[in-house]
């Protein structure tokens, strides 16, 4: 094998270790990111989950008139 063969293998292991290492990389920053937006996922559909339950128990008064003076028209209308 020439020096010029050895020469040419050599750097394509080069660019095979690096282009590996740059797959790997992408792949371990992927995995960080998608945790974080599953995280940040969760805590958004708590947060909603409890400002919905806050209103209805703000709006609880209002949905009480509200029924008590529609609703005997919706019976009557069904």
């Amino acid at each position: 094998m020439t020096e010029l063969q050895q020469a040419f293998l050599f750097y394509t292991f080069c660019y095979f270790l690096a282009k590996g290492a740059i797959c790997v990389a992408f792949y371990i920053a992927t995995v960080i990111v998608e945790k974080h937006a599953r995280k940040k996922h969760a805590m958004l559909k708590a947060y909603l989950k409890q400002k919905r339950a806050d209103e209805a128990v703000r709006w609880e008064g209002a949905y009480r008139q509200y029924n008590r003076k529609y609703q005997p028209q919706l019976k009557q209308a069904s």
